[in-house]
């Protein structure tokens, strides 16, 4: 059973746009310092949209035996089509992945049949698969009839990742038909909604966080029993979550910059829309709020 916060890994870029892999080396031993109960790469937050087929196989492969198994990571397989999709399943599979993400073909949306095929093909190579049901205009969402078929269809398609709202009634809605086809259900947006979410019967969320640390403990904190305490450290972390929200990965990669983790804040997101001063010196208020609950070996540093 896959469960917790899953980190969506980013892809480090230096100042001119390349992989650099000794960042992405202390991205992933900095989220298994912080005890995360799993990974994810590459999907929306690592920029996958901007690698070439080429850079998603290496960064597959270091990520893997980086991790050497400590924790589950799971492989984003999605493409436009399901060839190329097919291209990335098996490669994961063949380096040690323990299962396989993947949105519907993007940039030109398929026919239901054609969605049903895509996802029997990734099955088929044995490991567990996740749909990942994203908003439009990169994802192709499907609504809890047409995921519970397709988890109906295949046992190996038995989680999803809902992230198209509204995400919460999503959430009851897919539990109400899938039953025991969907063996788990995660969430999105960066964690905003985490415990709700979990409410609901979800097992955990994929976030994109500079703040992983401090989503582990909300998620520990509610499963063991202590909902005022998470309670109280999700409301401190949601103004940080609203920028989340706005600017998405280059929030997240300057906070991962700021923090030491990563060399630089390169993103390669063509619709980036930049952090100014007044952002920074909000997000630096902000983070006072969490600053204690944030473990001790990766403190905001000095930034610009």
């Amino acid at each position: 059973m896959f469960s917790g916060i899953y980190q969506i890994l980013h892809t480090p870029f230096d100042d001119a746009g390349a992989i650099d892999w000794a960042s992405h080396e202390r991205q992933i031993q900095y989220c298994l310092d912080v005890g995360v109960h799993g990974l994810a790469v590459p999907a929306m937050a690592s920029e996958f949209f901007t690698l070439s087929d080429q850079e998603r196989f290496e960064i597959v492969e270091f990520t893997l035996k980086a991790v050497n198994r400590r924790v589950p990571v799971l492989v984003g397989a999605q493409a436009v089509s399901q060839p190329v999709a097919m291209s990335f399943a098996e490669h994961a599979a063949q380096h040690g992945a323990d299962g396989l993400l993947a949105m519907p073909p993007y940039l030109r949306k398929a026919s239901k049949a054609d969605v049903g095929r895509y996802y029997q093909a990734l099955a088929s190579v044995g490991l567990p698969v996740m749909i990942q049901n994203a908003p439009a205009p990169v994802g192709t969402p499907l609504s809890p009839p047409e995921l519970t078929e397709l988890l109906q269809q295949e046992a190996k398609i038995s989680y999803v990742k809902e992230e198209t709202t509204p995400i919460l009634q999503r959430i009851s809605r897919i539990h109400g038909l899938a039953g025991a086809a969907c063996l788990g259900i995660f969430g999105g947006a960066n964690g905003l909604y985490l415990l709700d979410e979990l409410r609901r019967g979800a097992v955990g969320n994929m976030p994109g966080g500079g703040f992983v640390d401090v989503q582990v403990k909300i998620y520990n904190r509610y499963i063991a029993g202590d909902t005022s305490g998470a309670e109280a450290l999700q409301e401190r972390l949601l103004s940080l979550l609203s920028y989340a929200a706005v600017y998405g990965v280059v929030f997240h990669k300057y906070l991962l910059w700021r923090r030491g983790v990563l060399q630089s804040p390169y993103a390669r997101d063509p619709q980036q829309l930049p952090l100014d001063d007044e952002d920074k010196r909000a997000i630096e208020r902000y983070w006072q709020r969490v600053a204690d609950d944030a473990a001790d070996d990766y403190p905001l540093e000095a930034g610009s």
